[in-house]
């Protein structure tokens, strides 16, 4: 099935053309459930990796936060139970005894790594699917992996990224506890769509900032916003104009399911 963004119900640039210079484009990978290949554009693996390369491990520090460290089985596990859960009709029992066990058992949580920690694959870009890639020499792929725990100065995990030609695959190894769910892809499949967006309104001038604050920009634009944007007329522009290609989502945790 073809995915595509919903037209904008109103153009930026008629309110404001001197947004028309700020116009980018980008890629929305439009993640959805599914098996794919190592041929694939995919997210969450597996991966195309040349048999004689070592698997990148993170060395740390990974240092305990206070929450359980978790096994990607773990992670799998809830989530079908979680799944299970979320299709059951109203008026049964949401979680069955077994579940509600196994989740506690879950929630004891594992020892926290002390060694180097294997990363995880997030997503695996082929230049045919996303041509805004500029990979260097005659790669054609691009590889993002990265460490399931948190790393300061901000607590995301620590990422790499790869290019790569035509290569051997190879099943990676998988590191024995994460730090969170949110830090274990789901494998799926991309549809990339290419998007017209434009910056976040706190990536402009102060002097397009304020016309977007402007009430009066709106209503002599004849875009007539709900009333309830009178407050904070810019907020109508944000959700609108800007493609937000979050990166956590339901199916795929890091890329979203947009």
């Amino acid at each position: 099935m073809s995915r595509t963004t919903p037209p904008r119900p109103l153009e930026i640039t008629a309110v404001l053309p001197q947004m028309a210079l700020l116009a980018r484009t980008a890629t929305r990978l439009h993640p959805r459930a599914g098996s794919p290949s190592p041929h694939d554009g995919l997210g969450g693996g597996p991966l195309l990796w040349p048999a004689a390369e070592p698997w990148p491990y993170c060395d740390g520090p990974h240092v305990p936060n206070g929450n359980p460290a978790l096994s990607p089985g773990d992670v799998r596990l809830r989530r079908r139970i979680r799944a299970a859960a979320a299709s059951r009709p109203l008026g049964q029992l949401r979680f069955t005894p077994e579940e509600v066990a196994i989740d506690k058992q879950i929630n004891i949580g594992r020892p926290w790594p002390e060694d180097p920690v294997a990363m995880l694959p997030v997503a695996q870009l082929y230049v045919r699917d996303v041509p805004l890639l500029r990979p260097p020499g005659r790669a054609d792929m691009l590889q993002v992996v990265w460490c399931p725990f948190g790393h300061p100065p901000e607590p995301k995990p620590r990422t790499a990224l790869l290019w790569r030609s035509a290569a051997t695959v190879t099943t990676p190894p998988e590191p024995a506890v994460v730090q969170a769910d949110g830090y274990v892809p789901e494998p799926c499949l991309l549809a990339p769509e290419q998007v017209t967006e434009y910056p976040h309104p706190m990536e402009l001038s102060e002097e397009l900032q304020e016309r977007l604050q402007d009430w009066n920009t709106w209503q002599e634009a004849g875009a007539a916003p709900d009333s309830s944007y009178e407050p904070a007329p810019e907020e109508f522009h944000w959700p609108r104009t800007v493609h937000r290609s979050r990166l956590e989502g339901r199916r795929l945790d890091p890329l979203g399911t947009y």
